[in-house]
């Protein structure tokens, strides 16, 4: 009752929006490992942002009667 719930106020899945969020966190621990190197190098590091943004692949699943305890 509670996933209806939160997916009737975020007007989608909470497992596309538990992705969403997933993916935020994986750009945003790449930017700072960037942001990091950048720093210690004195200069850019270009052609890094490019690789970092197409290797992160949102997983969209089927919804499934079966809930994911992690998701819970």
């Amino acid at each position: 009752m509670m996933n209806k719930v939160l997916e009737n106020m975020l007007g989608k899945s909470v497992e596309q929006r538990y992705e969403e969020i997933e993916v935020e966190e994986v750009r945003a621990r790449r930017q700072a490992e960037i942001n990091a190197q950048m720093k210690n190098k004195g200069k850019g590091v270009e052609g890094v942002s490019d690789v970092a943004e197409r290797s992160i692949i949102p997983v969209t699943a089927p919804e499934s009667p079966v809930q994911n305890p992690r998701r819970c």
